[in-house]
């Protein structure tokens, strides 16, 4: 990897570039492809998503955000989303319970009730009462991967989680990648989700906030 790569959170205006690299880092995932199980298919589902992406990522951004690897200024490399949940009985919304399903229905097609699926059995684990950082998914394209731009974006939240002494927490779909979050603190937290019709396990993993650091990086190099 050559130039400067930095992690840096994402704005609205990046909204179309987000979900173009998301595309194309997310189409081989492991539960993206339980999903959708037909490659031809993913593809026209992230065409027919990144058509919706700004309502998403403003969506997101609204209670979170959305880092991204980026080179020299150049195309963005890898992302991460992260929501925040301030802890507590979560307060029904009906009306945004609503618009996600037409989201997921817009961007899902016919493999819209299988992604239903992937959110109700991943919520139903997720802690209940203390305030948390929530990784909803993180990407890297296939050209960039194994140069540690998933670890630098890791490194970014997890300081800022330390900085205001909460935890962080995630779901594992793979071997890989529950080897790279247990490197940055990570533990697993109660047994495997297991999708049906011979889906992956998906880990459920829990970071406890470490040390006091004064200030979380704004965007750190790579390496």
């Amino acid at each position: 990897m050559t130039g400067t790569m930095t992690v840096r959170p994402a704005g609205r205006d990046d909204a179309r570039e987000v979900a173009v690299a998301l595309g194309r880092a997310g189409l081989d995932e492991t539960v993206f492809s339980w999903v959708v199980p037909d490659e031809q298919a993913r593809r026209a589902r992230v065409e027919a998503w990144t058509d919706h992406a700004l309502g998403w990522v403003s969506g997101v951004l609204d209670t979170g955000e959305i880092l991204v690897a980026q080179q020299d200024g150049g195309e963005i490399l890898g992302l991460s989303v992260w929501e925040f949940f301030p802890g507590g009985p979560a307060r029904p919304d009906p009306a945004a319970a609503a618009e996600q399903a037409a989201f997921v229905a817009r961007a899902y097609g016919e493999y819209a009730p299988r992604m239903a699926l992937v959110a109700e059995v991943t919520r139903a684990r997720h802690p209940d009462r203390e305030p948390y950082w929530y990784l909803q998914q993180m990407a890297v394209v296939p050209a960039s991967r194994g140069q540690g731009l998933g670890a630098a974006m890791l490194r970014h939240q997890v300081a800022k989680a330390d900085a205001a002494g909460i935890g962080a927490y995630l779901e594992a779909s793979s071997p890989r990648n529950r080897a790279l979050y247990a490197r940055h603190g990570f533990r697993a937290r109660g047994e495997p989700i297991w999708l049906p019709d011979g889906g992956p396990g998906i880990q459920p993993m829990w970071r406890e906030p470490r040390g006091d650091p004064s200030t979380a990086p704004s965007t750190p190099p790579v390496g």
